[in-house]
């Protein structure tokens, strides 16, 4: 038989056996289906598991797979989880960055869409939704500059929706393109696609960042768009306020508060100019109270703590102290999370106390919390000035000013602190004093005339020259009259409250037949301790008491220490105790101690005190009929009152400063005699660089025939 023949026939041969067998057992071919399709059942359950994947027992595709089912199930904990591994995969397949995107901002992580939409933006820069999309989740991270350029692609392209103009708008303002987020403004309310309270709002963003020009031209569209409307009304009267515009702003506010009697705003404006503009204090702590006192809801707690902390401020100002404290305390029980509020009345603590290297930390740590607080930065300039830390003291200002370019008073005081920190000062004056005394034994009865002359002159910051001229002409009554001059030279080194040194030398050109004199001082003090304040010196002078005590050529030397405590400022106690040893041997020491009482502060000072001083000296040496020494030892008690009243509207350091002092003191000395002293002086700022003083003094006693005329005029000029 042929190959082929045989070939045909042995395959229909075997076809024919299967077939056979088919039909005697047909249930094979189809178990072996079933189990086929049972396995691939099993195995396709499994792959849409998530547990499968957490076990790593499913490819790529099928992770791919699950990924999308659970995205469109809304399953996004599981997309999420699916899509991590995905974009690592497949970084650049945009179907996967898409559907990631959509699963992270499902679960409001809009952190990890950022790196996916950079990769979105690259590959479709000039698609508008896709922008839109990125800008808002940059947004809502945070990056604004990013953001800023996004919503310009949609918004540009005229797809954005008016929620996200509106997103756009805020976004401006964050960046500081304020001309360009008002328009975005104007254009919403145009089309009545903004909330009132949302343009109000962003008026006050504009204000607070000095914009004023934008804030009026948005309260503009507002007012057409809601014309009578309180709110924009109470923004109008804000920004007046704030520009110093005092006239304007009490119109607005009395308008409001025709309308609305308890509206708070037109309240607060109304307190803040009676303690900021008109200096009535009075009025301004009872504008304070009421808005304290009201038990409207809304905006209760905002305005409630604005007018505890304004009331609080007002209350240091006229440094009732205690007072001010005790309403900070108010506040904080109110609202005790508030840090900011936490700050200021830590900071105002230890400024009342007149804690210098406290109170400092605690501004410093109030304006951490509020780097852009007046009050703070004014109190901390008003601090560096009063230690003479000129550069600090400036770059405070400045740091105010930037913000707050119409701040008169840091104005001034930027101005006066650059003054004193560069400019040399003239200082020229003219005195004269009488001295009438009729002791048996002691002969101090003269007068003198004195013309002088100083420059200081500022090498830096911490360091000056002294140099200053003198001419006194003394008379004598049982001695004649000697014409003397002096010039001295001397130096100041000064870091309060660390410490400041200074010293001097002077020689005194003496008439014929008396030696000249060399004389001069040193001195220093320091704060060591927080309110703890000592002072040490060294002094020679002549003895100038009569004629003969100068014609012998006498000369004093004198260490001194004291030590002063300020607990508060309302009230100090210090000690002292000088010795001093006479070129003709004689010598003497005297101990003192004193407190003083600050009873009234601020435009009208009053303080009372008392001191308590012991004389004591050495054996008398010398003639006795022209002695110039005290003939025992004795003690004094001595109770002074005094007190200065300021013409200013208001006073801080840097102003121009009008006032008249007066003091009063009566010391009660041995054998029942009593000398009584008063004194006056006025001094008057006529510009920032020039002033004058006037003094008076009379000083008699009851037992004694004695009495002291003291004049005094003094010129001071920067130049």
């Amino acid at each position: 038989m042929p190959y082929n023949t045989m070939k045909s026939h042995n395959t229909f041969f075997l076809l024919t056996i299967v077939g056979l067998g088919i039909i005697a057992n047909p249930q094979i071919g189809d178990a072996r289906t079933k189990k086929a399709s049972t396995v691939q059942q099993t195995m396709s359950n499994k792959a849409i598991s998530m547990e499968s994947f957490r076990a790593g027992s499913l490819d790529r595709l099928s992770i791919r797979t699950l990924a999308e089912n659970s995205l469109a199930a809304g399953k996004f904990q599981d997309a999420g989880e699916l899509f991590d591994k995905l974009v690592v995969w497949y970084p650049n397949d945009e179907k996967i960055l898409r559907q990631a995107t959509r699963t992270y901002l499902e679960l409001k992580n809009a952190e990890k869409t950022i790196s996916l939409y950079a990769k979105l933006v690259r590959q479709h820069p000039k698609d508008p939704h896709l922008n839109l999309e990125a800008a808002r989740a940059y947004k809502w991270t945070g990056r604004f500059a990013e953001a800023q350029k996004l919503y310009a692609v949609g918004v540009d392209a005229g797809v954005a929706s008016d929620v996200v103009i509106n997103e756009y708008a805020e976004v401006l303002l964050i960046e500081k393109q304020y001309i360009k987020a008002t328009a975005r403004y104007q254009e919403l309310l145009e089309k009545n696609k903004i909330k009132r309270e949302s343009a109000v709002n962003a008026v006050y963003k504009l204000a607070d960042a000095s914009e004023y020009a934008e804030a009026e031209k948005l309260l503009t569209a507002i007012e057409k768009r809601f014309p009578g409307d309180t709110q924009a009304l109470q923004a109008k009267a804000n920004i007046a306020l704030r520009k110093n515009d005092f006239p304007e702003a009490r119109k607005i506010s009395s308008q409001i508060l025709q309308q609305a009697p308890d509206n708070e705003e037109a309240i607060l404006i109304s307190a803040e100019m009676a303690s900021w503009e008109d200096k009535n204090y009075e009025l301004a702590l009872a504008e304070y109270d009421k808005l304290i006192n009201q038990n409207k809801s809304g905006n209760k707690s905002y305005f409630k703590e604005i007018a505890y902390r304004e009331k609080a401020r007002v209350l240091g100002w006229l440094a009732k102290y205690t007072h001010a404290l005790a309403t900070y305390d108010e506040a904080i029980k109110m609202d005790p999370k508030n840090k900011a509020l936490q700050a200021e009345a830590k900071a105002k603590r230890e400024y009342f106390r007149g804690s210098y290297r406290l109170a400092v930390k605690a501004y410093k740590e109030w304006l951490a919390v509020e780097p852009k607080q007046q009050e703070a930065l004014f109190d901390l300039g008003q601090m560096y000035m009063q230690a003479n830390q000129w550069q600090k003291a400036a770059e405070t200002y400045d740091q105010l000013l930037a913000n707050a370019p119409e701040h008169r008073q840091a104005a001034m005081a930027k101005d006066k602190t650059t003054l004193y920190a560069s400019n040399p000062i003239v200082t020229t004056g003219a005195e004269y004093l009488k001295v009438t005394a009729k002791y048996s034994e002691k002969d101090v009865s003269y007068s003198y005339s004195g013309f002088y002359t100083s420059l200081s002159y500022p090498f830096k910051e911490n360091l000056s020259g002294l140099l200053s001229i003198n001419n006194k002409y003394y008379d004598f009554e049982n001695g004649g009259s000697v014409n003397k001059q002096s010039i001295t030279a001397g130096v100041e080194y000064k870091n309060l409250p660390d410490g400041l040194i200074r010293a001097a030398y002077t020689f005194n050109k003496n008439p014929q037949g008396v030696s000249d004199k060399h004389t001069g001082f040193i001195e220093a003090e320091s704060e060591p301790l927080n309110n703890v304040h000592i002072n040490a010196a060294f002094r020679r002078e002549e003895v100038m008491d009569n004629a003969r005590s100068f014609q012998q050529n006498i000369t004093r030397d004198q260490w001194k220490g004291r030590v002063l405590y300020t607990g508060y400022r309302a009230w100090h106690v210090g000690a002292d105790y000088v010795s001093a040893d006479y070129s003709d041997g004689n010598t003497g020491i005297t101990k003192g101690a004193d407190i003083t009482a600050h009873l009234i502060s601020g435009l009208r000072e009053l303080n009372l005190s008392y001191r308590l001083q012991d004389y004591g000296f050495s054996d008398i040496k010398g003639m006795l009929h022209d002695r110039y020494w005290t003939p025992n030892s004795f003690t004094t008690h001595t109770a002074k009152i005094d007190g200065r009243y300021y013409f200013n509207k208001e006073r801080f350091n840097g102003v121009n400063n009008t006032y008249v002092t007066t003091a009063y003191q009566a010391s009660f000395e041995p054998e029942g005699n009593i000398a009584h002293q008063v004194h006056a002086g006025l001094h008057h700022d006529w510009s920032n660089r020039l002033s004058t003083i006037l003094e008076g003094q009379y000083t008699w006693a009851t037992e004694v025939d004695y009495q002291d005329k003291l004049l005094k005029a003094q010129l001071q000029w920067f130049f």
